[in-house]
């Protein structure tokens, strides 16, 4: 039964894999050794056995044809796309009240004054926060008091404002220190453009000595977006 038992194991492996290798072992027994010249015919039990091997078998490969068996599929395929655009940031200082802040003005005297109405323009995409300058030249340089003062609604004649007026900025200005003159944030669009009025006074102590003598003044206004929104939405 010793080699009956050596056949039975290689019989599996056969029925198992047909290509499989005998297992051989070696064995260290108090008794004889036998070796047969031919494997000796199993008996009726091994065939037995031998047919349930094969059973399962054939069974375990029913299963893996049914589990790796060629289905039918359809694969479909859509894509979505949207587009993107970069703001524009474009500021823009124009007259208003119907004057230009370029109109000449001649023969100050002493404490004269003169006003200058502009409305601060928001023409990029967003909402920006605006900073303008004013900057004077020549020899009447740091003599003109500048008052930038700005209302929620248009100026109307003798320089009177019907709403809320807010100061942004007062100061002498020179070429190079110019007056800084803090507009804030100005939503986009012309409708909410800011209303500002300058206000020009020749110095009251100015020395004779500036007696015809001219100058220019100027006004710039630059804006800045801040990034870092939101756009989920648009």
């Amino acid at each position: 039964m010793h080699n009956g038992t050596k056949w039975f194991r290689e019989s599996i492996v056969r029925r198992i894999d047909p290509g499989a290798e005998p297992v051989t072992t070696s064995t260290t027994t108090t008794g004889p050794t036998v070796t047969p010249s031919a494997a000796p015919a199993p008996c009726h039990t091994h065939r037995r056995r031998g047919r349930i091997v094969g059973a399962a078998a054939v069974a375990l490969a029913g299963a893996s044809l049914l589990g790796t068996g060629a289905f039918s599929a359809w694969n479909a395929t859509t894509a979505v796309s949207g587009n993107v655009a970069a703001g524009v940031v474009t500021p823009a200082l124009v007259d208003a009240n119907g004057g230009s802040f370029t109109t000449a003005v001649a023969n100050l005297l002493p404490a004269d004054y003169f006003y200058r109405y502009v409305d601060v323009r928001n023409d990029g995409s967003a909402p920006s926060t605006f900073t303008g300058t004013v900057t004077a030249s020549g020899d009447l340089a740091g003599q003109v008091l500048v008052e930038a003062t700005s209302c929620s609604v248009a100026w109307t004649a003798g320089s009177v404002c019907s709403g809320t007026t807010t100061a942004l900025g007062t100061g002498t200005p020179t070429a190079a220190t110019p007056l800084v003159v803090n507009h804030g944030t100005v939503a986009n669009g012309a409708s909410a453009a800011q209303h500002v009025r300058y206000k020009f006074t020749f110095s009251a102590s100015a020395p004779s000595t500036l007696q015809g003598k001219t100058g220019s003044l100027s006004a710039t206004v630059s804006n800045t977006a801040v990034g870092g929104n939101d756009r989920t939405g648009g």
